[in-house]
């Protein structure tokens, strides 16, 4: 149930996005000046991004941010009626009293991801662990009393965002609405900290291997900090959009409702709905307007064989197609692993003689696999013939034995070949035949290894 509300909500917040007041001012094509925004430490990196390629294309109009610390006071700012803030930038929903005073814009929506330290083995956490790590004194609670995952004991650092955070009231309302249980009042005095900024909450996980944070989806450094699935999902754009991950919000501009919107702040939102600020918006990881999830149509594989020595590797490569499938996650399996593994990124290892199959797969819900033929090898190391010269007469026969070593290889199909037929000729079995005086060299190749021997034969009348 609480599944289908969230994704009852993602469905109206996609419905609302790009809201405009009733009657927006249209930019003109010479517009100029400067447009100001304060507020929310999340959305920033957004606007900043933003900003930058707008005033690239619009050399007249400068994009200045001013008091970036916190939803809080970007709203603040914002329903001041003498403000010179053009937007506040929030990264939560309004409460009532402040949409009676404020116009909303939602650019995006955005994920608030659960990070942890990159050394943290947990992959993933349930909301009632959560509960328990930001209600509980975490001076007493260790990793392994969440997860079994360590081996030793090592402390649980929560970090939270300072109070009008909308990335803290995110979090917070996760708990209310989805959880069903909220945060206790002062529940952040036992926390490790509650940070200032976007870039101290992802800094202090990064620097604190017991540590665990939120932040946004978008501003997060997967080289940083890792991102944990929440109830089994993992957070992306796409999960958020089709609401099946649950810890999301909007990020807004606001203004005041007796404002009139300048001609060069119309035109920076007019460029944010453009196929360019989308894309910029796509890029940094948060989820555009009427954004649509693209499923896996095909998976082509680096070859459709592949061939190992027991105790060697090779790996099958596995790309899913199209280009744009935004889950481009494949599943690898062997039908026979005593022959062959193959890890979880395409590595196969022989194990022994024969043949086994690996299966690609989509991890998306398309259900597309494809298949790799590995054959397992004993490779020939040498060849010998029983003879390495050899008289025959015109018209009489001599034979050649070819013995392989090991005696267990795999594969001990050989290849006879005369150095000149007209001498002497070589049937597939070694059988040698004179056909006029001279002398001639009888090759042996190995077809696994190209393993050589060679008998010299003279041919007499």
């Amino acid at each position: 149930m609480k599944k289908f509300v969230s994704a009852v909500l993602s469905l109206v917040l996609a419905l609302s996005v790009f809201y405009y007041p009733t009657t927006p001012v249209s930019a003109a094509s010479n517009a100029s000046g400067t447009v100001v925004f304060s507020g929310s430490t999340s959305v920033n990196p957004l606007i900043q991004a933003l900003g930058e390629a707008f005033m690239k294309k619009n050399p007249n109009i400068k994009i200045v941010e001013q008091n970036v610390t916190g939803s809080g006071a970007g709203i603040k700012d914002a329903t001041s009626a003498s403000t010179t803030v053009d937007f506040g930038m929030s990264s939560r929903n309004l409460t009532t009293d402040e949409a009676a005073v404020l116009n909303k814009v939602q650019i995006c929506l955005d994920g608030l991801a659960v990070v942890v330290n990159k050394k943290n083995p947990i992959e993933e956490i349930s909301p009632a662990q959560l509960y328990k790590i930001y209600t509980r004194d975490s001076a007493s609670l260790n990793w392994n009393q969440i997860t079994g995952s360590f081996s030793t004991s090592v402390k649980v650092a929560p970090f939270g965002r300072e109070a009008g955070s909308g990335t803290r009231s995110c979090f917070e309302d996760f708990f209310k609405v989805d959880y069903g249980t909220a945060l206790p009042s002062g529940y952040d005095v036992n926390l490790d900290g509650s940070l200032a900024s976007t870039g101290v909450m992802q800094t202090s996980v990064q620097n604190n291997s017991g540590a665990i944070g939120y932040m946004s989806l978008g501003d997060m450094d997967e080289s940083k900090v890792k991102a944990l699935k929440v109830e089994g999902v993992e957070p992306s754009k796409y999960t958020v959009a089709d609401g099946t991950y649950a810890i999301k919000r909007p990020f807004l501009l606001v203004y005041n409702k007796t404002k009139t919107i300048t001609p060069a702040a119309q035109a920076f939102l007019d460029f944010i709905s453009s196929a360019d600020g989308q894309s910029i918006i796509d890029k940094m990881g948060f989820v555009k307007n009427n954004l649509v999830r693209v499923k896996a149509t095909g998976i082509t594989l680096s070859s459709a064989t592949l061939s190992v020595k027991p105790g060697s590797t090779g790996t099958v490569i596995a790309n899913v197609v199209p280009a744009d499938t935004d889950n481009k996650k494949v599943t690898f399996s062997s039908s026979n692993t005593a022959v062959a593994t193959v890890s979880s990124t395409g590595v196969v290892k022989g194990i022994k003689a024969g043949t086994a199959v690996v299966t690609v797969k989509t991890t998306d819900g398309s259900n597309i696999s494809k298949t790799c033929l590995v054959t397992v090898e004993n490779p020939v190391t040498s060849v010998k013939l029983n003879k390495t010269k050899a008289d025959v007469k015109v018209g009489k026969t001599v034979e050649l034995k070819a013995a392989i070593n090991p005696s267990a290889a795999s594969n001990k199909t050989v290849i006879w070949t005369s150095s000149n037929p007209s001498v002497a000729t070589v049937s597939l079995s070694g059988v040698v035949t004179g056909k006029k005086a001279g002398k001639v060299k009888i090759t042996v190749t190995t077809v696994s290894g190209k393993k050589t021997a060679v008998c010299e034969v003279t041919v007499t009348k």
